[in-house]
């Protein structure tokens, strides 16, 4: 039986975006809210490490299916 997939995307002011995933619904909600509040946080593995500061994100997309008890309705003009 596979395993969910959660995927978070950052989408900096640049057109970047970074992209991983995550174990759980939880961690989703969990990433998503601390890089909000706290910024994005790059490091490529190979001694490149950035910052990016919240005002410098322009979204934050997860992706999965992560359960709500308050889905949402969109409309527009």
């Amino acid at each position: 039986m596979d395993e969910e997939k959660f995927t978070v995307q950052v989408y900096i002011d640049n057109g970047v975006v970074y992209e991983y995933d995550v174990a759980s619904a939880h961690k989703v909600r969990e990433h998503a809210d601390a890089i909000v509040k706290t910024g994005y946080r790059h490091n490529d593995g190979k001694g490149e490490f950035e910052h990016y500061p919240p005002h410098r994100i322009s979204k934050v997309k997860c992706n999965g299916v992560i359960p709500t008890r308050y889905p949402d309705r969109v409309s527009g003009t």
